[in-house]
């Protein structure tokens, strides 16, 4: 009966402890002593009520000369960046139980002033989201931690952004902290179009002094017909690249720019097929944006455009272009129209301009086959 009795109490201590630790398995423990923020996985924005709570949240003033120096020690004892890492160490345990607020990079790029140093001594609550994905950026101070990518454009309007808001946090995260998605090539040829999309100072600023003094000389100042390729030459320079294989690229251009007919566009070849025609196009430059990209770019200068067994354009007297038809001669040709059919049409070698360029003219003829 003894027996019996203390195989039931052992069978029954055993029970016990296989639903303890079943028990202690089913709930949660965290390390003793330790707090785990919560962190969210949704990409919702903050309303922007909660921001203004975080500005007007009242914090203590830092002071780096305090008193009893037993903690972060007299500035005079410290470096400057250590001084700058006590400032954040010391708002940021001011704010621990505040919750994140979770704001659009957008929005961060258009504050200034004394919002803006609000925001930077409150800078352990903020979020910022990626324009383009469900990322968020932190801030530490003044500085955005960690380096992005993003579309070009989206980065370039950002910029503008920071620039014209004077924001130079921001400005100084574009430039040093953004990597442009890659490019098609498309994209690249395309972005050769548009002169007018940002200010001329926007992208100037965007560029490094030495890179704008090597290509605008000692003034530094880009024209506004140059600013799309100067749009190409910053994405390079920001570390961005073509996506694919590389094409080959050949741009056209007149012998001579007297008697010019039409519009003004500039011939642009890709070893895909495809034509292009870029509108007030810096040939010297786009060649060499072109080739820091990775392509084999070349210039093809015509000083004869055959257009028909009967019809031919070619440069005369005092470098003026000519249009013949027959015995018949006018002055004047349209370049573009009348090269752009001759490209198509596979005659170019049949330009008096041929030799001087063979190798490449071969080459814009096999890829039209």
């Amino acid at each position: 009966m003894r027996f019996l009795f203390y195989f039931i109490l052992a069978a029954n201590i055993f029970t016990n402890v296989d639903l303890l630790s079943q028990e202690i398995e089913d709930n949660d423990f965290g390390i003793p002593g330790f707090v785990e923020e919560e962190v969210e996985d949704t990409c919702d924005i903050s309303d922007d009520k909660f921001l203004l709570e975080l500005l007007d949240f009242k914090l203590k003033k830092f002071d780096p000369n305090p008193k009893d120096t037993s903690e972060i020690g007299s500035a005079g004892q410290m470096t400057a960046q250590d001084v700058k890492q006590a400032e954040i160490r010391y708002y940021n345990e001011q704010l621990l139980d505040v919750p994140p607020v979770k704001m659009r990079v957008e929005t961060f790029a258009t504050l200034g002033g004394d919002t803006l140093s609000a925001l930077i001594q409150r800078s352990s609550r903020i979020l910022l989201k990626h324009p383009e994905k469900c990322e968020f950026f932190r801030l530490y101070g003044d500085q955005v931690l960690g380096s992005f990518e993003m579309s070009f454009q989206k980065i370039l309007s950002l910029y503008a952004t920071a620039i014209n808001k004077n924001n130079e946090i921001a400005q100084e995260f574009v430039r040093t902290q953004l990597i442009p998605s890659k490019m098609s090539v498309d994209d690249a040829l395309r972005s050769l179009y548009d002169d007018y999309g940002y200010q001329q100072n926007v992208i100037e600023s965007l560029l490094p002094e030495d890179v704008r003094e090597i290509f605008f000389g000692e003034n530094q100042l880009l024209a506004i017909a140059d600013v799309a390729e100067s749009k190409l030459l910053a994405f390079s320079l920001l570390g961005g690249e073509i996506l694919g294989k590389k094409d080959e690229i050949y741009v056209f251009a007149p012998d001579s720019k007297k008697g010019l007919l039409g519009s003004n566009e500039t011939i642009v070849f890709t070893s895909t097929g495809k034509i292009y025609e870029v509108p007030l196009l810096n040939i010297p430059l786009a060649l060499n944006v072109m080739r820091s990209l990775g392509f084999n770019a070349k210039i093809i200068i015509l000083p004869h455009v055959y257009i028909s067994s009967n019809s031919y354009c070619k440069v005369g007297e005092a470098g003026m272009w000519y249009h013949y038809t027959g015995e018949v001669k006018q002055m004047g040709c349209d370049f573009l129209s009348n090269t752009v059919k001759s490209i198509r049409d596979g005659t170019l070698n049949l330009s008096e301009g041929y030799t001087l360029f063979k190798e490449s003219i071969d080459q814009v003829i096999k890829y039209t086959k």
